[in-house]
Order: structure tokens, then sequence, then C-alpha cells
């Protein structure tokens, strides 16, 4: 594939513009508003989520807003989780109820297995069908897949206090210590031990 968009945001908006008209022809058309980023979805870390759509009453400017994880480097499932928020921006369809699961059916997106149901899609043979060329002339999505395996977390570092009469040991956060020790049940008192 050729490169004809040199950021992610260029390629998403065009993909959205070129939607317009295949919902507008099979289902029902897109909110006027919208707007594609490449960006970690609010709940991403919670539930593994790689596509989110905000209605317009979350933006100040009244624009839906839409991101795509950048886990995500294949323009077909780019394409096909960007197709699945569309789907939200159509009036009425916010939810993933009757009225998303209309509109998920005319755009070809096949639901999870399992309890998930609409609440997470893929594309099939039909959506490539119906899609490929749309996403073909969108040439390469400029983007590497980021891994969020890869990431060091830096832990909350505890303390280790401990009552110099009894023994009995607590850990607690610096911010805690630092407002005051708290008092054995023994009556004796705490001191750190420092961080583990």
């Amino acid at each position: 594939m050729t490169k004809i968009y040199c950021t992610r945001e260029e390629w998403l908006t065009a993909a959205t513009e070129e939607f317009r008209s295949v919902f507008a022809a099979k289902a029902k058309p897109i909110a006027a508003s919208v707007r594609v980023t490449c960006g970690f979805p609010l709940t991403a870390k919670r539930s593994g989520s790689i596509g989110e759509c905000w209605a317009d009453t979350a933006s100040a400017d009244k624009v839906m807003e839409i991101m795509i994880s950048p886990t995500l480097a294949d323009p077909y499932r780019v394409a096909d989780v960007l197709v699945h928020e569309l789907c939200h921006t159509v009036a009425g369809a916010m939810n993933h109820g009757v009225n998303f699961k209309k509109v998920a059916d005319a755009m070809h997106l096949v639901p999870s297995a399992g309890k998930a149901g609409y609440k997470a899609t893929s594309h099939g043979d039909a959506f490539k069908q119906a899609f490929k060329p749309i996403i073909d002339s969108l040439g390469e999505y400029p983007h590497g897949a980021m891994s969020i395996s890869t990431r060091k977390v830096q832990g909350t570092r505890m303390l280790k206090a401990m009552c110099g009469a009894c023994g009995y040991t607590i850990r607690l956060t610096s911010k805690w210590a630092g407002l005051g020790l708290p008092v054995c049940y023994c009556g004796g008192g705490m001191f750190t031990l420092g961080g583990i």
C-alpha cells in the first residue's frame, strides 16, 4: 500500500468522510459533526476497549468525539472499529441497543460471540467486500501499533511501619506516613522501616 496521508488523524478523517455515503445509503446518516483521533479510550486499561465514541454533549463545541486505540495498525481492523464507533453517531444508537444493532448489521459488522455481543464487533467477509475499495483508496494507515505490555508501570511505594513495643507491622504510603504514623493497638509507638 502506498502512503497517502501523513498522520493518523488525516487518515481517520478521510475514512469518516468516505464512510458517510455508505451509511446514508445502507442505514442512516452519521452525525454532521464528528471528530476522530488516535488515542486510548477512557476505559482501555480496565476493559481492553479499542474504540470509543463520546456524545456531543461531552464536547465544549458540541462535536461527537471518537477515539481509536493506538494498539491497532491494520487498516481493516482500524476501519471496522471506526465504523463501529460511527454507528454510535447515528441518531438513537449511542448505546448497543436495537437501533445500534440495525445500523451495525447494515454496515456488515459481526458481533462477538458470548455475552459481549454487539459491544464488541469485527469485520467479516461481507465487510471486507463492501469497504475494500474505500480502505484501499485511503492507502497505508500511517501508524505502527503500540504495545502497552512493554510499558513499565510504577507501583505505589509502600513504607513498612512497625511498633517498637510489640512488633506489629503495617504498610502505608508516604503520604499517610507524612501526616503522622498511627498508634499501635498495644499503645506502643510506630516507626517506619523504609520502602518495599
